[in-house]
């Protein structure tokens, strides 16, 4: 009788152990990041949540030219097309004009503990317009 006892005491532990487990699998699921677009508008700035502690990648269709930045609460880093962008201080807010080819883009920087964006796809809307000739 005892052993039955500690047979169907163990089965629960492990059907409980197990519910758990697989509801921390769903958890770290919806967390994981994926990739977003944001549209470069020189004139309405988008807004970029980096999370304090891990970095934001921005990237774009093509190599930025140039990188206007103004607060040392934020650090940046180019490789070929991507901007990685590190939140320095949490609670930083500042703003970044970038440069491409024929155009700029604007976007507003937000340091967050968390829920920041990981990876963002920079669209261009110009892109998106086809020229139809009658």
């Amino acid at each position: 009788m005892n052993k039955l006892f500690i047979l169907g005491l163990a089965v629960v532990t492990l059907m409980g152990l197990d519910e758990i487990l697989s509801k921390e699998v769903r958890k770290s699921n919806k967390t994981d990041s994926s990739e977003k677009s944001i549209l470069c508008d020189d004139k309405n700035p988008k807004t970029v949540r980096i999370t304090y502690g891990r970095v934001t990648v921005l990237n774009f269709p093509f190599r930025p030219k140039e990188i206007v930045k103004v607060s040392p609460a934020f650090e940046f880093k180019q490789i070929k097309n991507d901007l990685v962008l590190t939140a320095l201080r949490i609670g930083s807010n500042s703003n970044v004009v970038i440069y491409l080819e024929e155009r700029r883009c604007l976007f507003n920087l937000k340091s967050v503990t968390e829920g920041g964006d990981d990876l963002l796809i920079v669209k261009d809307p110009k892109d998106s317009q086809y020229e139809v000739r009658f």
